[in-house]
C-alpha cells in the first residue's frame, strides 16, 4: 500500500510529493503514529500561534517597524507552511484510516490474514 502526497491535496512545489509504503498488517500502528505527531504539533504550536502577529514590543518606532517587516515576510509564510503540514498530517490519516476500513472489509478482523504475508515471507 502507497499513500502519495499525503491524501492527495495539491502540494506547493518546494515541498514536493512523497509516498509512504505501509504493510498492511502495520496500517493501524502507522495510523497511531500520525495521529500522535498530530497531537504533538497541535500541542507545542497553539502557543507559537497565539503570539502571531507579533506586536510592537517597544512601543517605538523601530520595534514597530521591525514587527510590520516580520509580520509581513515571516510570520504569513510561517502559519502558511504550518498549516500545509497539519493539512498532511490529516490527509495521511484520513487515508490510512480508509484503508484500513477497507482492508478489514475484504480480509474481515482476523488477525491471521493481517500477518499472513509475513509468514509467507519466512
Amino acid at each position: 500500500m502507497y499513500l502519495a502526497d499525503g491524501g492527495g491535496s495539491s502540494s506547493p512545489p518546494e515541498f514536493g510529493q512523497r509516498k509512504l509504503k505501509v504493510e498492511p498488517s502495520a496500517i493501524p500502528q502507522a495510523r497511531k503514529a500520525f495521529e500522535h505527531a498530530l497531537d504533538e504539533f497541535d500541542n507545542k504550536i497553539k502557543n507559537a500561534i497565539e503570539q502571531l502577529p507579533t506586536k510592537p514590543w517597544a512601543q517605538d518606532p523601530i520595534s514597530s517597524e521591525t514587527s510590520k517587516a516580520f509580520n509581513e515576510q515571516t510570520s504569513e509564510k510561517a502559519l502558511a507552511a504550518m498549516k500545509f503540514y497539519r493539512e498532511q498530517l490529516v490527509g495521511v490519516i484520513s487515508q490510512l484510516t480508509m484503508i484500513e476500513a477497507q482492508y478489514r472489509q475484504t480480509e474481515g478482523d482476523n488477525e491471521a490474514m493481517w500477518g499472513k504475508h509475513l509468514r509467507d515471507r519466512d
